[in-house]
């Protein structure tokens, strides 16, 4: 990023926000096009889904109401990429 000093404290948290969603959904559509094409199985996503929500648990953000419900989306993305096909 370029430094602008013009950027407030509510559009770094947005940008941030937008980054994060971007991460999650580009994650979960490439492991979306692995399962279909059979080349990500129910462990390696279950695996994935604990990488991802490990440092959500850590102390410092597990009481944060925005990270639990962040918690709860990764949680629901992932239920619905290993669900029934």
């Amino acid at each position: 990023m370029t430094d602008n000093p013009d950027l407030t404290e509510k559009d770094l948290v947005e940008a941030h926000e937008a980054s994060d969603v971007s991460a999650i959904n580009g994650i979960l559509s490439l492991a979306s096009i692995l399962r279909k094409r059979g080349l990500l199985t129910d462990a390696e996503a279950s695996a994935m889904h604990e990488s991802m929500s490990l440092p959500l648990g850590l102390p410092k953000y597990a009481e944060n109401l925005a990270v639990q419900d962040l918690q709860l989306t990764i949680d629901r993305l992932f239920a619905a990429l290993v669900g029934p096909k």
